[in-house]
This record gives C-alpha cells, structure tokens and sequence, in this order.
C-alpha cells in the first residue's frame, strides 16, 4: 500500500503543477485540442482556466489523501481513497467540459 500512498503523492503534484501552469501562467496548450475549440467558438479562456484551477484542486486533495494514506496503511482504506480520486478527477473534468461547450450558432 506504500506504492499507492506514493503514486497518490506524485499524482497530486503533478495534477498541482498542471492546474498551476494552465489557470495562472496561461499555458492552454495543455489542454487536449482547446487551441482548435477555442478558435471554432466551443470553448473559451474561462474554461481554461476553471479546468485549470478544478486540477489544483484534485491535485491537492489527492496530495492530502496521498499522505493519510502512508499514515494509516489500511487496505480498504487505500483503495477506497484511491479510486475515489481517481474517478473524481476524471468525472469532474468530464463534466465541467460537457457542461462548459457552447452550442454553435
């Protein structure tokens, strides 16, 4: 369970320097294809930077929860908090994109 607490740890900081890079230093190519959608009208900068801070946001939670992981060794535990950040992130992101694409005119 030390692999997961560990993998937990370096998700959150990597999810935390992406959300950084792309809310606050205005790298949207990180974004998959929102060059291309912003350009069309789909998207706009304030969904870049929405996706930008909800990353920081996992990012972080997944950091906390990285920790408290090492610290509590518990084996249903682990994998509880795992998938929950996990499909967290991932549901979140889905839908904050469904939700944010414009209809063309």
């Amino acid at each position: 369970m030390i692999f997961i607490g560990i993998l937990m740890i370096l998700l959150g900081c990597a999810f935390g320097a992406m959300g950084y890079m792309i809310a606050f230093q205005n790298k949207y190519a990180l974004i998959n294809h929102f060059i291309e959608d912003r350009h069309s009208g789909k998207l706009d900068n304030a969904y870049a930077r929405r996706t930008g801070l909800l990353e920081i946001l996992w990012g972080f939670l997944s950091l906390l929860l990285g920790i408290l992981v090492l610290c509590i060794r518990s084996v249903p535990f682990t994998w509880t908090v795992f998938c929950i950040v996990l499909l967290g992130t991932a549901a979140t992101l889905v839908v904050h994109t469904l939700l944010s694409i414009r209809k063309a005119k």
